[in-house]
């Protein structure tokens, strides 16, 4: 079988919708499935916002050791650990970034956003690099406000322990239907295609739109990912693997860059899906694929 046989063959039997673009960077080997259609990035979106953040570095606007103040009343809900930290730590922009990368931290990702300037700073700079189908439209705290039904509004005190009582309330009539009742393709949300988003691994990858020291930087935090269920689930333990995982409702996704053993070079993979019955199903096809790639790139 060829590449594309092998990737449509470890999904064949999924209930989910797969968006997959798979890339050998030196070959420039590929294979895709609904590489063009739109699917919701989940938290996938904090890559682009990541490259965002090192470009401002370059350019003097903002500086990796500049500790920021936590405040109480910003607090996002969700994934992370800044949120259950007390009021007033400070935290440097490098290990917010870090923690947004790693543990997926939406505290630390809305702060980061908003140094950057907010989504259309991030969606600007997409653009400009031609990733015209890698839409920015809202912060963590808008996505996850939408999802469970509430109007929108400012981070607040208040609106976080809203939203800590509606989930509550809804875990128990159907949290997930809720999210999944919500159109989250929608180009008013934060949305990619896998063709545009493997393209910005690419990039990454290849340090082509940052300098060297700001590629290094961008990667070895993807590096250190912490949630390795996904794309490295089935690689062998030893394999280097760039990523980034995320999840809302029905939405399953991992986006990354491989680096092969061996001296056989470096694979870009961006695995959308939407649909999927349980997350467990996602994230096995997900691992499936990448591990698909991988005995193909590695000749086995």
């Amino acid at each position: 079988m060829n590449l594309q046989q092998k990737l449509e063959n470890a999904v064949k039997d999924e209930r989910g919708t797969f968006g997959v673009a798979v890339k050998h960077l030196g070959t420039k080997e590929e294979a895709n499935i609904n590489e063009g259609r739109l699917f919701q990035m989940a938290s996938s979106f904090k890559v682009p916002i990541l490259t965002t953040l090192y470009r401002d570095v370059e350019a003097g606007k903002i500086r990796l050791d500049e500790r920021v103040k936590l405040k109480w009343e910003e607090r996002v809900p969700g994934s992370g650990v800044l949120q259950q930290l007390d009021p007033e730590a400070e935290v440097s922009v490098k290990d917010m970034a870090t923690l947004m990368i790693i543990v997926s931290d939406n505290y630390a990702t809305d702060r980061v956003l908003d140094l950057v300037g907010g989504p259309k700073q991030v969606e600007a700079y997409m653009k400009e690099q031609g990733l015209n189908h890698i839409l920015v439209k809202q912060s963590c705290w808008d996505l996850l406000t939408q999802v469970v039904g509430m109007e929108p509004q400012p981070v607040s005190a208040e609106g976080y322990d809203t939203f800590l009582k509606t989930v509550e309330i809804a875990v128990t009539s159907g949290y997930d239907q809720k999210i999944n009742d919500v159109d989250l393709t929608s180009t008013e949300h934060n949305v990619a295609s896998p063709r545009d988003m493997g393209k910005l691994l690419e990039m990454i990858a290849q340090k082509e739109m940052l300098s060297e020291s700001s590629s290094n930087g961008v990667l070895d935090i993807m590096l250190k990912q912490q949630f390795r269920n996904r794309i490295p689930y089935l690689l062998p333990e030893q394999v280097k693997v760039a990523h980034k995982t995320g999840s809302i409702g029905s939405v399953v996704n991992d986006v990354g860059i491989v680096y092969l053993p061996e001296e056989k070079g470096i694979f870009t993979i961006a695995v959308f899906s939407q649909g999927n019955s349980f997350r467990r199903e996602g994230e096995q096809a997900i691992a499936r694929l990448a591990k698909a790639a991988y005995d193909h790139f590695m000749g086995n």
